[in-house]
């Protein structure tokens, strides 16, 4: 069947088309039913101000719609922001619970890369912000001018030094280089440890001494076996070498490695009778008093401090005035109490404090230990100098002090000096990773301990008014 295609063909059909009005709404009510809901979203979404730079776009049939928000609510940080953080701020939780809209979603990428820093920020948190560079340690400044600062025996002139210091640190140094170390009687007991037979830990005569006392002082000092000492030395050493390679805390190397070896020093290896006085605690909870504390870092304590016995010295007991400190413990009262060293203990203040040590574990800030130490020297230097005056602190003239990190023993020196305090680090003289080692670190603390009983104990009885009108009044 052919059909006509003419062009009035066409024209005819189109004509007689049937016009539905109902099915196809008219432009009219197309435009005012989208003009009711443009009205209806303007009411809903108040206007938000003129973009920058409007003046240079085509005009707009609509204005700007601003987005719906929840109110009184602060912006979440974007990723993109964060060019402009500090990034060595400490991260804090966030406070916001609701999830946003879809167009807040974090940018992941981003999010991936600061990943490992804000781990690193948040265990870093975990310490004082100041020990995360030794930079950060030194120096420090308090009031009326105080600082802390530290230099360097390797750039100090030795001839300012004084006569004793110098002699002292050539102690050490000859400790940590294994001269003279040991008692000849340990000889034989240390041939017969594993590591010297096989020549891990060579033996030479020069690292022993010859410690032969008479009868009398032998029975008065009692000291234990070499045998028993040899053992001991070497269970040390096992137990630091555990501590090592376990990444033991603090706490652990202070109960299985310290205190048992500042034991054998102050029990079992005393060099005279008068070594009795000088005795050691620790004292990890014990703060400096405040009238002595010019600085305000609050890491000041240390590990261990060496205290003195008044009433072990005869020279300064009497018979009808005893000290304060031989008096029961309730009869004591405040304002008789004596004081006799820098720490708010009311106990403790009876006591006059010798060598300090601060420990750190295996792979410990050791810069923080050493500012530890020098802020509780720079107490200690306040105290002496309120009690003592400015001409018998300058006699005394350094405080020696020793800073522990794992296996490592090492010699800290302060001065005083016009309200500075000086740091003189750090003279290593022994290490607890074999039983040489431990006895090594005994010998050094046997050179402190002569300088305690030789230079400190007599300056404090000369100086600080309870002992000095104790030794007068006898």
């Amino acid at each position: 069947m052919a059909f006509d295609t003419s062009q009035s063909q066409v024209d005819f059909w189109l004509d007689n088309l049937p016009h539905d009005t109902a099915a196809f709404p008219s432009l009219d009510l197309k435009r005012r039913r989208s003009s009711e809901h443009s009205e209806s979203r303007k009411r809903r979404h108040p206007i938000s101000p003129p973009r920058s730079g409007a003046g240079h776009s085509s005009p707009s049939p609509e204005p700007d719609l601003m987005l719906p928000s929840t109110p009184n609510k602060s912006l979440v940080k974007r990723p993109s922001d964060e060019a402009n953080t500090d990034k060595d701020e400490t991260p804090r939780a966030s406070t916001r619970s609701e999830r946003g809209p879809i167009s807040n979603a974090p940018d992941f990428k981003a999010r991936s890369q600061s990943t490992s820093q804000s781990d690193t920020c948040s265990r870093g948190s975990k310490r004082s912000k100041r020990s995360q560079s030794p930079t950060k340690n030194f120096p420090l400044y308090g009031p009326e001018g105080r600082r802390l600062v530290r230099a360097s025996l390797g750039f100090t002139n030795a001839l300012t030094l004084p006569q004793a210091l110098r002699q002292l640190i050539g102690e050490m140094r000859c400790v940590s280089a294994k001269n003279g170390i040991m008692p000849q009687r340990f000889k034989t007991e240390l041939e017969k440890l594993p590591e010297v037979e096989c020549f891990m830990e060579p033996l030479f005569d020069y690292m022993f001494y010859d410690d032969e006392i008479g009868a009398e002082s032998e029975r008065l000092v009692k000291r234990a076996g070499a045998e028993e000492l040899v053992r001991r030395a070497s269970r040390i050493a096992e137990r630091s070498s555990d501590c090592a390679s376990m990444l033991s805390d603090e706490a652990a190397w202070n109960g299985l490695v310290h205190t048992p070896l500042l034991e054998m020093l102050v029990s079992d290896m005393r060099d005279a009778p008068e070594h009795k006085i000088l005795d050691f605690m620790p004292c990890t909870t014990t703060n400096i008093d405040l009238p002595y504390h010019r600085f305000a870092e609050s890491a000041s304590r240390v590990d261990y401090i060496f205290r003195f016995h008044p009433k072990h010295d005869i020279a300064i007991l009497t018979g009808n005035a005893p000290l304060p400190s031989q008096q029961e413990p309730q009869q004591i009262q405040p304002e008789t109490a004596p004081c006799c060293n820098w720490t708010s203990d009311r106990m403790l203040q009876q006591y006059p404090l010798g060598i300090s040590i601060e420990t750190k574990r295996h792979g410990g800030d050791i810069a923080k230990g050493e500012q530890q130490l020098a802020i509780w020297h720079a107490a200690q230097w306040e105290f002496l100098r309120s009690r003592a005056g400015p001409s018998a602190v300058g006699e005394l003239g350094f405080l020696p002090g020793i800073v522990v990190q794992g296996h490592s023993w090492s010699l800290v020196i302060t001065t005083w000096n016009q309200a500075i305090t000086t740091v003189l680090p750090n003279v290593e003289f022994g290490r607890t990773d074999s039983t040489v080692g431990v006895l090594q670190v005994i010998a050094g603390l046997r050179k402190l301990r002569a300088w305690s009983m030789d230079t400190l104990w007599p300056w404090y009885k000369r100086n600080l008014p309870e002992l000095r009108n104790s030794t007068a009044d006898n």
